[in-house]
């Protein structure tokens, strides 16, 4: 996959936590997954427009469901980071 090259500007206090949390996969890696990350948000929000113009709005209900079933995962990922980190 070829690259292209940006010039982009930020707020300057997003800077300074970009270089803190790129590390040492640099700045450019962590910019572009964040990029992957804010596009397919995009996708997906557009997806899920598209189905309630379709279907429409979501049911209450299995939004509580959704809901709960996402607070599950949280707490499991949380505790198996907690966990690896202990290992």
């Amino acid at each position: 996959m070829g690259m292209a090259k940006l010039s982009v500007t930020v707020e300057e206090d997003l800077v300074d936590e970009l270089r803190e949390r790129a590390g040492a996969r640099g700045i450019s890696a962590f910019v572009n997954q964040a990029l992957r990350h804010e596009l397919q948000l995009a996708r997906l929000g557009e997806l899920l427009a598209d189905l309630e113009n379709e279907l429409g709005p979501p049911d209450e209900a299995m939004v509580v469901e959704a809901l709960a079933s996402l607070d599950r995962l949280e707490k499991q990922q949380s505790r198996s980071r907690r966990h690896a980190a202990q290992g």
